[in-house]
């Protein structure tokens, strides 16, 4: 994959290391959140189901906030203006 205009290899670097546990956070909310969502859905245990999504959702906003910190500093690492 060619780079383009990279000024701070440092800032890529580190973008790229929050990029990889980001989507293993992201992949067990799904893993977790997929059978709550089914026991809610049809109703078989809805409790069991509540508290699954509740428990898929702490992963999932760490992978989510790893990505947006990992896209920022790669953005950054460019030099360019975020507004």
């Amino acid at each position: 994959m060619k780079r383009f205009n990279i000024k701070d290899r440092e800032l890529e670097r580190q973008g790229e290391r929050m990029a990889a546990p980001a989507r293993g956070f992201l992949l067990v909310a799904a893993v977790m959140a997929v059978p709550g969502l089914f026991f809610v859905v049809t109703d078989l245990a809805q409790t069991l189901g509540i508290v699954m999504l509740v428990f898929a959702s702490l992963p999932g906003v760490v992978g989510v906030a790893l990505l947006l910190s990992a896209s920022v500093a790669r953005w950054a690492a460019r030099h360019k203006l975020f507004a």
